[in-house]
């Protein structure tokens, strides 16, 4: 088995064309030490070769060389996945469990499916592949992370906590003067409160759906194909906050005139 290992979960990286061009670059420089190898040895199981595998538009391709690579990348509708990989015959044999293998998965689609992996006898080589192409990736970072955290999903849930219970509070009203029924607001009000859960339920999913694929944790990104993504997450950025404050408003007021006509 190979010897040394090193590998990381990617998040939130924007890949563009010049980013495929220097990771392209890298691997074939992290080749090269192993092809010179292999050919003083005289040993064809540890020649090392290069593919890419790109799937869009529900299909993919394995090529094997960068200009192939670009030209599917430029013409795709939607990129979902590139894997970039060095591998050599006795890796590929034997599963990699011997053998040297350098690969970046960058998967639009599956957020576990993003990775860097690296194994080799020889820790330097190990050491300074994971590096070179780690560097890389660290350069070309995304926001995104942000609109997909913990803290995203929990301020969606709040905020339609408080505009559900508003509504239903809005809704009693107006719905219970025309009931004669004994408790008619406070009937009105529960009712309303839960037609809004239910329906909340798949709203909130609806959501966080949209958001992730707005704010992808993997963004393939081509400037005459992919601007509408980065208009759209700025327009969403601003009414997300206008929304905010605006509902934040009405609510206090309404919550707080509404008080004040049960006091009296």
């Amino acid at each position: 088995m190979a010897q040394f290992l090193r590998d990381a979960h990617l998040s939130n990286i924007k890949v563009t064309e010049d980013v495929l061009i220097q990771l392209a670059e890298v691997f074939a420089s992290r080749a090269k030490p192993l092809m010179d190898f292999a050919t003083a040895q005289n040993d064809d199981d540890k020649k090392p070769f290069l593919t890419f595998v790109i799937r869009f538009d529900e299909k993919g391709y394995r090529l094997f060389s960068l200009d192939d690579l670009l030209m599917h990348f430029r013409r795709a509708n939607g990129v979902e996945r590139i894997i970039i990989t060095i591998e050599t015959p006795i890796s590929l044999r034997s599963n990699r469990l011997v053998g040297e293998h350098l690969e970046v998965r960058l998967d639009k689609l599956d957020d576990n499916n993003n990775y860097l992996s690296v194994t080799a006898d020889d820790s330097d080589w190990v050491d300074a592949s994971y590096s070179a192409v780690k560097d890389i990736l660290n350069k070309h970072k995304t926001k995104n992370g942000w609109a997909r955290s913990g803290w995203s999903t929990l301020t969606i849930q709040l905020l339609g906590v408080i505009a559900g219970f508003a509504l239903s509070l809005w809704a009693a009203s107006r719905i219970s003067p025309y009931l004669s029924i004994e408790n008619a607001f406070v009937i009105t009000f529960f009712f309303a409160l839960l037609i809004f859960s239910n329906a909340w339920t798949y709203i909130n999913t609806l959501l966080l759906s949209g958001i992730r694929r707005v704010f992808p944790n993997i963004q393939f990104y081509r400037p005459d194909k992919d601007r509408i993504n980065w208009l759209l997450q700025g327009v969403i950025i601003g009414v997300a906050t206008a929304f905010m404050l605006y509902v934040f408003s009405e609510i206090f007021t309404f919550i707080g005139e509404l008080l004040g006509e049960i006091s009296e």
